[in-house]
């Protein structure tokens, strides 16, 4: 009995032991120490008994393995936390420091934006207020360009014979041409057909096969026509550079001129040409002086010249007894009047003249005259009216279109 009681207090002094062994392994964290201690648990066990002390010794280390997996994870978890919380703060801190890095780059780049703004409006302030002077002396300028000018138009005007411009002389020209084509027309309808065309074929002596493929007898519209180139051919003479009704002096005039553009001297040529014409315009209101007899007769003689030549082709209505009827005044006044033009463009200091066409052999120019059917190219068989033109710059540039009627190009195919 003593023998027996004596062995279970042993057994339960073991087992005592064991219980504290356990709650020293249970306050151990590390898995491996976990496994080391199930192992030295084990090896103890065997030793002590092969009874039931054994048994329990395994099914406690059994519960110590299950427990530890337990607490390794809890570990695990806990590191975790602890590094994502210093990640964290670490992050935190790396973003504080960029966003502060951010705003003084920002600021500074404002500072700078702020010094080119202040540079920029100063430059403004210097440049408006050179733009402002600069205004100033253009306005100026301009003041002085036109007071230059209109000295200078002053002085043309001092040298011209007249008060007339290019502008004005080629209104002029217009209306002459339209004052022939009225007289012309006052004669049409008293036109023997046959009559009036024999006479008006043999006023030009070069033209007369070109007048026959017109039309025997000639229709009332060319009729019209030859009576308008007759009065032009007549009057023409008086417009051109080289002619001054009133004087003598024309030959002597022609060579100056060639010998001036010859040697490159055109002033002295334009300058001679505005003397001429002075002189006729003042000199032929001055009554019984030489200048005015001689333009006097060079009028009548112009007239003359165009009232006989239609006085036999329209005899019907221009009668030899009636040389100082209405027409032939219209007539007389219509010279003049061309007269005192032609002393008006001479006295430019711009030549202008009217442009020899070469009738019969010369192709239509669109830029320089008009056909009067409309035809757009032909070889020019009569000249009506010729261009004027002004030399601008050494360049002729249209005045006043010419009017001419044409015979269609012949096709050799």
């Amino acid at each position: 009995m003593d023998e027996a009681h004596v062995s279970d207090e042993k057994v339960h002094s073991k087992n005592k032991t064991v219980d504290r062994i356990s709650r020293l392994f249970l306050k151990k964290k590390k898995s491996a120490g976990s496994s080391s201690s199930v192992s030295s648990l084990s090896e103890p066990s065997i030793f002590l008994s092969q009874q039931a002390t054994h048994a329990s010794t395994i099914s406690l280390a059994s519960s110590q393995i299950e427990c530890s997996p337990r607490a390794s994870s809890s570990y695990q978890l806990g590191d975790e936390a602890s590094v994502h919380s210093k990640l964290t703060r670490t992050l935190s801190i790396k973003s504080a420091i960029s966003t502060r890095q951010l705003i003084q780059q920002q600021r500074h780049l404002l500072e700078e934006l702020d010094t080119q703004k202040s540079q920029f409006q100063s430059k403004i302030s210097q440049l408006t207020e050179q733009c402002a002077k600069q205004h100033e002396k253009v306005k100026q300028r301009q003041s002085d360009m036109t007071v230059l000018e209109n000295n200078y138009q002053a002085h043309l005007r001092s040298v011209r014979s007249s008060d007339d411009d290019p502008e004005s002389i080629g209104k002029k020209i217009l209306a002459i041409l339209d004052r022939i084509r009225q007289l012309a027309s006052q004669l049409v309808p008293y036109a023997d057909p046959m009559v009036t065309t024999e006479k008006l074929s043999t006023l030009w002596l070069n033209l007369g096969p070109a007048i026959e493929r017109l039309g025997k007898p000639l229709p009332p519209h060319r009729l019209q026509v030859l009576v308008e180139k007759f009065m032009m051919d007549v009057l023409v003479q008086n417009l051109n550079t080289n002619f001054f009704p009133g004087l003598t002096c024309n030959e002597a005039f022609v060579e100056l001129q060639q010998w001036f553009d010859e040697n490159d001297v055109h002033l002295f040529s334009t300058r001679l040409r505005q003397e001429l014409a002075m002189v006729i315009v003042q000199q032929q209101t001055r009554e019984g002086s030489d200048v005015q007899l001689s333009w006097q007769k060079a009028v009548d003689r112009h007239w003359h010249h165009l009232y006989r030549g239609l006085q036999k082709a329209f005899p019907a209505y221009l009668k030899k007894s009636e040389i100082d009827g209405e027409y032939s005044q219209q007539l007389r006044q219509l010279v003049e009047d061309v007269v005192r033009l032609g002393s008006a463009m001479k006295g430019q200091e711009l030549m202008m003249t009217a442009v020899d066409v070469r009738e019969g052999i010369q192709p239509l120019d669109s830029q320089l005259m008009d056909d009067v059917d409309g035809q757009q190219s032909g070889i020019i068989a009569f000249c009506i009216s010729p261009p004027f033109v002004v030399n601008v710059g050494h360049q002729y540039k249209p005045l006043v279109k010419g009017r001419v009627l044409c015979f269609p190009t012949l096709d050799t195919n």
